[in-house]
């Protein structure tokens, strides 16, 4: 039944059964006998000790809501123990002492509950507080039409009876906030977090059962299976602290888009339209209908699904942002991909030619690439990728284009007006930046100003391959016309300036 880090005592085990046990042995008296009333006792009390001896347990860090959960617990069984002396004494007045125990419980329940709350989000979900709020405005304008208005308005009661009876549904409308947002919101669904919905959720209904009851047929006990609610509540907190799963209540699941599922848009729907269905039903019955507080609350939840509606839509339009932006990159350095490059290159021929102006493209291959891969792994030859791709980034700024071409060679686009010299020397640069100690090769092509993009990169390809069988690590420019030349009569650059030596064709070398 509970499973802790590491074994569990046996003294742990023990009142945790007597504390289930003790549940439907506590509804078999009568609930208006002082046997019913010691027999409600036994349960809240063990479930409190329970409690008590779980939470030390909870690793420190996530242990803070669980003290406060811990705190309502005690303060809730001080309430129970001062309503059961009183009943045993005769006292039949109200509100009592034991009124003020059970609404102060609540405070250390919100504090407890919002707590788990903001420890389960990494941040604010904008979507499941909407999803709450709504959950919550609909509960909000039942309980204060058909709850907290017939209580206000009771001149039966005094002033202390009326503000005591109106508290209870206020605060319970509280928890219900809180408990969408948990239900709503992100986190793991572990056996504790369904243990502590179990419990609120029963203690809510609990409430609202023994309101609804009091009001339509008077008496001062609840019935056995209200009291068995209640009890649910206890013994659900103490489950919960207890399960090995209780800090991993607060584990927050990875980031993701905050979507409506069918079961979430059904139950946002039901809520939307539930004060305007009741409007519905009482005019057909034709009951007493609080037209104002009715409508004010439909009004108000239509203005809710329609944020959360807005709120959809901005969600699908960053997302589609995102996609189109993955479409353009690639996703291991970020740089543009091959499919952005041929549409840069593209425009860059139309605009040249249309201006009369002309730019460079230049290719890039880091030298001995598969080697560094093998020696070094292929997760340090992703990070050098990415390094690289930074580097050169930096260089280029604003004026070049810089795209993954593919594997380890990298394409860059330098406009350059009528005079190549200087986007040709920025290209040569770029060889100074490869990080880690490595190098590249690069092969640079002037745009004659006729060619078509794929006329143009095969003559910047040539020059990285006689680049590359020249000895690496060094800028070739291949000429206007067919062919490249290396040497004097090309812009060609070896390592640390010097001019490679021979022919384009004098060595045949891959690209490795």
């Amino acid at each position: 039944m509970i499973q802790e880090r590491g074994t569990s005592p046996w003294w742990l085990h023990a009142v945790a059964v007597a504390a289930v046990l003790a549940v439907p042995l506590s509804a078999v008296p009568d609930p208006a006998s002082t046997a019913g009333s010691l027999a409600y006792l036994v349960p809240v009390v063990l479930a409190v000790a329970l409690t008590a001896l779980a939470v030390p347990r909870v690793p420190r860090e996530r242990r803070g809501p669980w003290r406060w959960l811990l705190t309502a617990q005690v303060l809730f069984l001080t309430g129970e123990a001062t309503l059961t002396v009183l009943n045993l004494l005769g006292n039949d007045s109200w509100p009592t002492p034991a009124d003020a125990a059970y609404l102060l419980a609540y405070v250390p329940v919100a504090i407890g509950l919002l707590g788990l709350n903001r420890q389960r989000a990494r941040r604010s979900h904008r979507g499941s507080l909407l999803d709450a709020a709504v959950l919550t405005l609909s509960a909000g304008t039942l309980f204060g039409v058909f709850v907290v208005l017939p209580l206000a308005a009771d001149s039966t009661q005094g002033a202390l009876a009326r503000t005591t009876s109106v508290a209870y549904p206020v605060a319970d409308v509280l928890v219900v906030h809180l408990l969408a947002r948990m239900v709503t919101g992100p986190g793991a669904r572990t056996r504790a977090y369904w243990l502590l919905v179990a419990g609120v959720t029963a203690t809510v209904a609990a409430d609202v059962a023994w309101t609804v009851l009091q009001y339509r047929t008077g008496g001062d006990t609840a019935p056995r299976w209200v009291n068995v609610l209640w009890l649910s509540y206890y013994l659900s907190i103490a489950l919960a602290a207890c399960q090995a799963s209780a800090p991993a209540l607060a584990e927050k699941k990875p980031a993701r888009a905050e979507g409506l599922t069918p079961v979430r848009l059904a139950v946002l729907a039901l809520a939307a339209a539930l004060p305007s269905a009741v409007l519905v039903v009482l005019d057909l019955t034709r009951g007493p209908t609080a037209v104002a507080w009715l409508g004010l609350g439909s009004v108000l939840l239509v203005g809710l699904v329609v944020a959360r509606v807005w709120d959809l839509l901005q969600q699908v339009r960053s997302q589609a942002v995102q996609l189109a932006a993955l479409a353009r990159t690639d996703p291991l350095t970020g740089a543009a991909n091959r499919r952005t490059w041929d549409h840069e290159l593209s425009g860059a021929c139309a605009r040249a030619r249309a201006g009369g102006t002309s730019f460079v493209v230049a290719l890039l291959d880091l030298d001995h690439f598969k080697t560094y891969n093998d020696t070094r792994g292929h997760q340090a030859g992703d990070e050098l990728l990415k390094a690289a791709t930074a580097a050169w980034s930096e260089v280029l700024g604003d004026e070049g284009f810089l795209a993954r071409w593919g594997g380890e060679e990298f394409a860059v686009l330098l406009p350059c007006g009528t005079d190549p010299a200087a986007a040709l020397a920025r290209a040569d640069r770029l060889r100074a930046v490869v990080p880690d100690g490595q190098s590249c090769s690069v092969g640079a092509a002037v745009w004659d100003g006729r060619e078509e993009p794929a006329a143009l990169l095969r003559r910047a390809d040539e020059a990285l391959y006689a680049a590359k069988t020249a000895g690496r690590d060094r800028t070739v420019t291949a000429p206007a016309g067919t062919g490249v030349t290396t040497g004097s009569t090309a812009t060609a650059a070896g390592p640390g300036g010097r001019a490679p030596a021979g022919g384009a064709a004098a060595v045949a070398d891959s690209r490795a």
